[in-house]
């Protein structure tokens, strides 16, 4: 009784192990089967901020600002230099307490110019940040746009893709797309009225 017993468990097992590998072996190739299935296709996300109307609006923006607040910067060392070189040629001239003075005026000029470039830098990334952010959080809502639209299991960022075919490529799509969703400011050229249509030439006159 004891061996049917031990037999039967033995049995048992053999068959649960088979079922089980036979189970494993389903379920790797669902798995396989889905993974073969998915789509997946990858953008560019940087190159469609930089060649969508609103990101080439944004970035002509933040370049004026870089450029307004570049020539301020100048002007401070402007200053400063002529500072400084008045205070070598003039080293000899004045008393020690006067060229003292002078020195001290100097280094405050410079920790002023210093406390100027910090603020000027962490106020154009925060303008890059208020003119750039809302266009990306558009670009995630368009590609969850399409991702559902076009049947597309994943769109990947290019930056996680160390390599991906030219063909799974949808960024030129995207910039389309979005440009259609968002277009940019208009520039002077496209405010221009259409050229009015030439007049038709007039018939030659009847021969005598």
């Amino acid at each position: 009784m004891l061996s049917r017993t031990l037999l039967g468990h033995t049995a048992r097992a053999a068959v649960l192990a088979v079922a089980t590998t036979f189970g494993l072996t389903a379920v790797l190739a669902s798995s396989d089967a889905r993974a073969q299935s998915m789509s997946v296709v990858y953008v560019d996300v940087d190159k469609v901020i930089a060649d969508c109307d609103e990101g080439k609006d944004a970035a002509e923006a933040l370049k004026k600002e870089q450029g307004k607040k570049q020539g301020e910067i100048q002007l401070r060392e402007t200053e400063i230099k002529k500072m400084q070189d008045d205070l070598e040629k003039q080293a000899k001239a004045f008393s020690a307490a006067s060229i003292e003075k002078k020195a001290a005026q100097y280094q405050q000029a410079v920790i002023e110019y210093q406390g100027i470039v910090v603020k000027y830098n962490k106020e154009l990334q925060d303008k890059e940040r208020d003119l750039f952010d809302p266009i990306e959080r558009r670009i995630k809502e368009l590609l969850r746009t399409i991702a559902l639209r076009d049947g597309y299991d994943m769109i990947l960022n290019k930056r996680s893709v160390p390599y991906g075919r030219k063909d799974l490529d949808v960024t030129e799509k995207v910039v389309q797309e979005y440009n259609k969703a968002n277009p940019g400011k208009a520039k002077p050229d496209d405010k221009k009225p259409a050229p009015a249509p030439k007049k038709p030439a007039a018939p030659p006159a009847p021969k005598k």
